[in-house]
Order: structure tokens, then C-alpha cells, then sequence
């Protein structure tokens, strides 16, 4: 079974996006979706010594611009902002070094475009997480239409046999064009991984970004972020 997962490209990704990337055969990063003000395509959380905190990569739009026509907004240097929090919130973590990684290949260069910075961080964390499902973007695929039509239209575009979804979308996805193209619907089933983190006093906080599992555990990242599923896989 070939299993496709589309999803647009985030910026600072959480542990459950990289999870739907490993578990396909083929990830479609959707860099034509509308962005979406308020969303996750250019913000993502850490955690800081005073909690949870929002890392937000602004942008000049109209409303309506894809993320590929969305163009970051460099006025008040961003850049170097998120540079310098990700540096103090995570000091003391026990692999931090693995930041300058993050650093040289995210905040090193200007990025134009929403959908460029957002690609750009989500292939930087696939190769720290070692995911090794390679990608191709929604706008190359030359697929019109919307919704989950489109979405399944993108599957048998690739040649998909089935359609790994998020659990998230379980109260919109519409199955029948996924049916009519004899196209299985997978659910991804996520189960939030746990870790030793910083800044105790404010206990485990889950859906943060992935770099938080990243710094914290290090080469053992990949392993915690899979841990969940092998378990469940295991007690079926």
C-alpha cells in the first residue's frame, strides 16, 4: 500500500506533523494552501522559564494570498528576535548545541516568501528527526480544485493507494472522493510523546514545537517521537 499525507508546511512544526510525515510513503507539502491568519503555518509555541510562549514569523498579506504569494515582513528583524529567545529558553538544555544547527539552516538567510521559510524549517527538522519519506510540493503537481476533492485528487496525482489523515480533520474530511478514486482513508492515530523538559514549575506542556523534543533529548528524538505509535503497534 502506497500511503500519501498532505499538510501545509508549518513553521517550527509540533511533534504530531512530524509524526503524519513519518508514518507516509510520500508527504505533499501544501504550499498553495490560503493562509490562513491565526493558524499554525507561521507560529508555533516553546517553552520558556515563564511558561509557554508564541514565536510568530510576521507577515504582509491581503487576506487571500496563497503561502507561496504570502511574503514575510523583515521590518522589525524577527529573525534575529526568535534567535535570541530560542537561545535563553533553552541555555540549559542538555543538547542546546544542536540549535546552531537549527540556526544555520532556518535564520541564515532571508527567506521571501511564507511558504519558503515555513518548507525550509519543516525539511531542517526532518533531517534532525531523521525522516527519511520524501516530499514534493502541492504547486508542482499542477492539481487544481479545493477541499478534500482536491485532496484526493493530489493522492491519485502520485499514484496513492491510501490517504493518511489527521485525527484533527476527522469532522470535515468528506471520504467520497477519496472512495470514488478507490482510495483507502488512513487515521493517523497520534499519541503525544513525553520528555524531560525544562523549567519544571510549569510541569509537561505538550503540542510545543518539536525542537523542544529535539534539544531536550537529542539523538534520542527520533525514538521518543516513534515510542508511542511502536508501543501501540506492539500491544495490537
Amino acid at each position: 500500500m502506497y500511503t500519501v499525507a498532505i499538510h501545509q508546511p508549518h513553521y517550527l512544526p509540533y511533534c504530531g506533523y512530524l509524526d503524519k510525515w513519518d508514518q507516509a510513503d510520500l508527504f505533499i507539502l501544501l504550499d498553495d494552501a490560503q493562509f490562513t491568519r491565526g493558524g499554525w503555518q507561521n507560529r508555533n509555541f516553546i517553552k520558556t522559564a515563564q511558561g509557554r510562549h508564541l514565536l510568530t514569523a510576521p507577515v504582509r498579506h491581503d487576506g487571500f494570498s496563497a503561502l507561496h504569494e504570502t511574503a514575510l515582513d523583515y521590518s522589525r528583524r524577527w529573525d534575529r528576535a526568535h534567535i535570541r529567545t530560542l537561545q535563553q529558553a533553552y541555555a540549559q538544555a542538555p543538547h542546546r548545541h544542536l540549535l546552531s544547527t537549527h540556526i544555520e539552516e532556518v535564520y541564515c538567510r532571508r527567506w521571501s516568501m511564507l511558504s519558503e521559510l515555513a518548507i525550509g524549517c519543516t525539511l531542517s527538522f526532518g533531517r534532525q528527526f531523521r525522516i527519511e519519506t520524501p516530499t514534493v510540493l502541492a504547486s508542482g503537481l499542477n492539481v487544481p480544485g479545493s477541499s478534500s476533492q482536491r485532496l484526493a485528487d493530489l493522492c491519485r496525482a502520485v499514484g496513492a493507494d491510501a490517504y493518511l489523515a489527521g485525527d484533527g480533520c476527522r469532522v470535515y474530511l468528506d471520504e467520497r472522493p477519496f472512495d470514488k478514486a478507490g482510495i483507502e482513508v488512513l487515521w493517523q492515530g497520534f499519541t503525544h510523546p513525553r520528555w524531560h523538559q525544562l523549567h519544571d514549575r510549569h510541569g509537561f506542556l505538550s503540542h510545543l514545537s518539536a525542537l523542544d523534543l529535539l534539544l531536550n533529548t537529542g539523538p534520542d528524538a527520533p525514538s521518543v517521537l516513534r515510542g508511542p505509535r511502536l508501543l501501540a503497534g506492539a500491544a495490537q
